[in-house]
């Protein structure tokens, strides 16, 4: 046992060592509060005082990918990322804008705070398939793309027109699926014919015709047994060549036979010959004026 005046020295100096702890304790948690504060200052003066928004669309907006989409076009449909903080701008929601596009397959936004901020927008358009008209008298005024989509020509006049025309009515909606089939019935026609389609009427729904160079198709309606009455081509071939001055359509919307519009005026000896035999029959008739026909016309539906 200590005596009692060391023990009170010996108490008394632990009290003094856990008064220092506690001392130097506090001091260091009133530090790490006053950085802490420090930093949060510093932070919300920063977002509040720098400069995180886009303010130029031309500069700061920067658009990559496109081709016949102007970049003015794509940085109208993100207005809305004009003098917004970064930090607040959707990605997502600023892509659906300008995937409205009609010419606009797929957008990607992105949105960047150094070295400036600015906004990058990559796009994906769309594949044109053909040309859109609604009369063939008239020339196309959009594009069908791959997907369905109907790009006004007007609206974006730098939209390749490709060779193949599609009439149809101003309603008219097509889906991805629908593009693909009839680019294989298209394909179709033209590996068996040796000719390129250049049109398809799709005006009258059950009466749709396609056009090639030398061919008119009345392919009726395009059904699933399409694909087998266009299978039909390849072995009329040779019998449509004999008819190749006087062929007006081929009707393949029937499914047991192919029924053949054929059309000729005579002409030149042809007709000369039915002049001379119109003369040779009014000389046997009696007080009657001779009738000379200038040309004669036939036409004839044959059936295979």
């Amino acid at each position: 046992m200590l005596p009692v005046d060391q023990r009170k020295d010996w108490i008394k100096s632990r009290r003094n060592k856990r008064k220092t702890a506690r001392g130097a304790r506090l001091r260091r948690q009133i530090l790490r509060l006053l950085l802490v504060m420090t930093v949060l200052a510093l932070g919300y003066t920063g977002f509040a005082y720098l400069p995180w928004s886009v303010s130029d669309g031309s500069s700061e907006i920067i658009v990559k990918g496109n081709h016949f989409t102007s970049k003015q076009q794509i940085r109208e449909a993100l207005v809305d990322a004009l003098y917004t903080p970064v930090y607040v701008v959707d990605p997502k929601k600023q892509e659906k804008k300008v995937e409205a596009l009609e010419t606009i397959n797929n957008a990607f936004v992105r949105r960047y705070a150094f070295p400036r901020p600015h906004v990058v927008v990559e796009v994906l358009e769309e594949q044109p398939w053909a040309s859109l008209g609604t009369d063939p008298e008239q020339p196309t005024h959009a594009v069908i793309s791959e997907t369905g989509r109907v790009i006004p020509l007007k609206k974006f006049p730098n939209v390749m027109s490709p060779a193949l025309k599609i009439y149809a009515g101003s309603n008219l909606k097509m889906t991805p699926a629908d593009v693909k089939q009839w680019a294989t019935w298209v394909t179709f026609i033209e590996s068996q014919t040796k000719q390129p389609v250049e049109s398809v009427d799709m005006r009258k729904p059950f009466d749709v015709i396609a056009h090639t160079p030398t061919l008119t198709l009345k392919i009726g309606i395009p059904d699933a047994a399409l694909t087998q009455r266009l299978g039909r081509l390849t072995s009329i071939l040779p019998t449509l060549a004999q008819y190749q001055d006087t062929l007006e359509y081929v009707d393949l919307s029937l499914d047991n036979n192919i029924p053949l519009k054929v059309s000729k005026k005579l002409e030149g000896k042809a007709a000369a010959e039915a002049k001379a035999a119109a003369l040779a029959k009014t000389k046997v008739l009696i007080n009657q004026q001779p009738v000379i026909p200038s040309t004669a016309t036939t036409s004839t539906t044959n059936t295979l």
